[in-house]
């Protein structure tokens, strides 16, 4: 027994040292100067910075309002490839919600129900440019690296109901007038108004779905009157006040087009005739605020004759439109309005407008009976209003233009200031301006709706365009892929390799087996 029992101490001796070795080996591999913890309101910082589509990018190109005609700077072609990847985003929305609940947040605090909105949010926008995409299975760290694709309509189902919950606890929230939420470079931490953007941003997302409106399972013909009808429990964006959208601030986060870059590429981006031609054939006073007259076609003419604003076909030749525009054929971007100082202005994300313009449209196909809450001509006014009104355009009164003449914002710059007058009512009254209802009343609607989306709301333009045809996209070489407008964006390259077998099954129940950019996905149908 003693021979067991000195054999047994050196042993336990060794143990116990191993045991203290380890100890001093694992505190030598923490990093003190690295948190291994992060506040929610600094993930939910971190979220709202990652999210935010700014203006200046393909994807406004992609909506028609621009063109570049510089081969060195780009062109404006539908080359679409992968989508946007939203995952490492939604990653750090989780943990924000995980975050809250660890340092003794109660359920359904702030955070969690701002991390519903951002999962509805960035899994429909992904959703929209691919169809099908890993859902359920997504955001499992290591125990699900091969996640399954959740069919779109199921995507869209979910986010329905995570933005019906964000809804109910932001309403308990506001009630108890909580005010834990920090970081929020939106809303300054103002529920009210964030309560606003979930359930406009629901709006946006069942016109999303207009042809499935008779989709049993989504029931949209009855879930968009029970939100507009319902404004104690579903409160939505009453004015421009109430957008949701992006500032700019200068040196931090500078406005796209600025005095630093104008040298550079202010002559290389010119306006689209899809844009400045629907303008100048409603004599839309919004023409002067975004874009300059085409120098060549002013001499006989006033600066704010409607003709002498012309935009380049996004299909023409990229050289000729080139040639064209420093000869002074095409209109600019207005200069003064976007390139005079580093913070431009905000990039709305959801905005009132739209809403508006996505009410009317819901009217106008029989969703909702005109009543108490509104007609479709009283919500197709007030979104142009609000678009003219974010422009300093009065309704009645004068309006100063600035066009540049010479030089370059912030220097020697050279502006002609031009006063005109304007008259929302005499404008309202164009046959091709006021309400007509019907089928010619939705083009309205739409038309109003792309305008008022000029330089904002990401790839909305497109997608509206992919869904009504309005307004008309023009091909031709210079948009590429054989005259077509695609009608989707391609999956992540590394879903080939990493998530084979998903990816390859997505292909085939969407798109005959193929990533093709001109496949139709569930929600075109």
């Amino acid at each position: 027994m003693k021979s067991l029992i000195r054999i047994l101490t050196p042993c336990l001796a060794i143990l116990v040292v191993s045991a203290s070795c380890k100890k001093s080996f694992d505190s030598l591999s923490i990093n003190e100067n690295k948190p291994v913890t992060v506040p929610s309101s600094l993930l939910l910082n971190g979220v709202e910075n990652s999210v935010f589509e700014a203006p200046y990018t393909m994807k406004e190109r992609w909506g028609q309002y621009y063109c570049c005609d510089y081969d060195y700077y780009g062109n404006n072609r539908y080359d679409f490839g992968p989508g946007d990847d939203y995952y490492a985003t939604l990653t750090n929305v989780v943990k924000m919600d995980e975050e809250a609940t660890v340092v003794g947040l109660p359920a359904g605090n702030v955070y969690n129900a701002m991390a519903y909105f951002f999962k509805a949010y960035l899994f429909t926008k992904m959703s929209l440019e691919m169809g099908d995409i890993p859902m359920t299975d997504a955001l499992q760290g290591t125990t699900e690296l091969t996640p399954t694709y959740d069919p779109q309509k199921k995507v869209f189902q979910q986010a329905f109901i995570w933005l019906d919950s964000a809804n109910t606890e932001l309403a308990a929230l506001i009630a108890i007038q909580d005010n834990t939420m920090k970081g929020d470079i939106y809303f300054n931490n103002d529920l009210t108004r964030w309560q606003k953007a979930v359930n406009t941003y629901r709006l946006r997302l069942m016109i999303e779905l207009s042809k499935q409106a008779d989709d049993a399972d989504l029931n949209i013909k009855s879930q968009f009157p029970s939100i507009l009808n319902n404004p104690t429990k579903y409160p939505v964006m009453q004015s421009d006040a109430d957008n949701l959208q992006y500032t700019f601030l200068y040196p931090t986060n500078e406005y796209p087009m600025n005095p630093g870059n104008f040298g550079f590429d202010a002559l290389r981006y010119n306006t689209s005739a899809t844009y400045v031609g629907l303008l100048t054939q409603l004599k839309d006073p919004r023409v002067y605020a975004t874009t300059e007259p085409a120098t060549a076609l002013v001499t006989g003419k006033d600066s704010t004759d409607f003709s002498v604003f012309v935009g380049a076909d996004p299909g023409e030749d990229l050289g000729t439109m080139y040639q064209k525009t420093n000869s002074g054929q095409y209109s600019l971007i207005n200069r003064h309005r976007y390139y005079e100082t580093y913070t431009g202005e905000p990039s709305i994300q959801v905005g009132y407008p739209e809403m508006c313009f996505n009410i009317a449209e819901a009217i106008n196909r029989g969703w909702i009976p005109s009543g108490p809450s509104g007609n479709a001509e009283a919500y197709y006014m007030a979104g142009i209003k609000a678009s003219m009104a974010s422009y300093g355009i009065p309704e009645n009164g004068p309006y100063t233009a600035y066009f540049l003449k010479s030089g370059s914002p912030g220097s020697t710059a050279l502006y002609n200031a031009v006063t005109v007058s304007i008259n929302f009512d005499t404008y309202y009254a164009q046959p091709l301006v006021k309400y007509a209802g019907s089928t010619t009343g939705l083009t309205q609607i739409l038309q109003q709706k792309y305008l008022a989306m000029f330089r904002h709301s990401g790839l909305e333009a497109y997608y509206q365009n992919r869904r009504t045809g309005v307004p008309t996209f023009t091909t031709g070489t210079g948009t590429g892929n054989s005259g077509r407008i695609p009608l989707r964006f391609q999956y992540p390259s590394n879903e080939k390799t990493a998530n084979a077998t998903n990816y390859t099954a997505a292909l085939q129940s969407q798109y005959s087996g193929n990533d093709d950019i001109n496949g139709a996905m569930w929600l075109l149908k």
